[in-house]
């Protein structure tokens, strides 16, 4: 029998295992690019996690089968603001982060679904590390291109901007 994902809104209750999550995710797409990261959170990384589920300026899903959190979104909840080009906004993708043993089943579909249903008559923008592959072809597959922006990032690779157009 197949479990269904279901996608809700974080509790306060849920940051120190979103934390977890994500240091796990992290740890695992790092190592895969040659960057060692820690793949258990300390009190400050749960710290900013507990403070990310409380901000009003951010929305952060959760995707879970059953009462097992297999992944995590988080966007900018103040939704669209403008840019330079006339007539757009864009809706920034904090990030998508899933449970490394959940990685090709489904979780980060269904999170990037539930983005993409929100950033309706806007331009969806991310950054992703460079060396992250995996996550690059996910974001591809999705229908992101690259949109020629970098910024600096971890062991002499740089973050590259992708954008979703609607």
């Amino acid at each position: 029998m197949t479990q269904l994902i279901r996608i809700r809104d974080a509790a306060p209750g849920d940051a120190d295992a979103l934390a977890e999550l994500h240091a796990r995710s992290r740890a695992a797409y790092y190592g895969a690019g040659g960057h060692e990261v820690a793949a258990v959170p300390d009190e400050e990384y749960r710290e900013t996690w507990r403070k990310m589920v409380g901000d009003p300026r951010l929305d952060v899903l959760v995707a879970a089968f059953g009462d097992d959190i297999a992944g995590v979104l988080a966007l900018d909840a103040n939704g669209v603001f403008p840019t330079n080009a006339p007539h757009e906004t864009r809706v920034r993708l904090v990030g998508i982060f899933v449970e490394p043993d959940r990685w090709s089943s489904g979780v980060g579909s269904a999170l990037m679904e539930r983005f993409v249903a929100r950033q309706v008559n806007a331009v969806g923008e991310v950054d992703v590390w460079e060396r992250n592959s995996r996550a690059i072809r996910f974001y591809e597959r999705h229908g992101w291109t690259r949109d020629g922006t970098s910024r600096p990032g971890p062991a002499g690779a740089d973050y590259v901007g992708f954008v979703l157009r609607s």
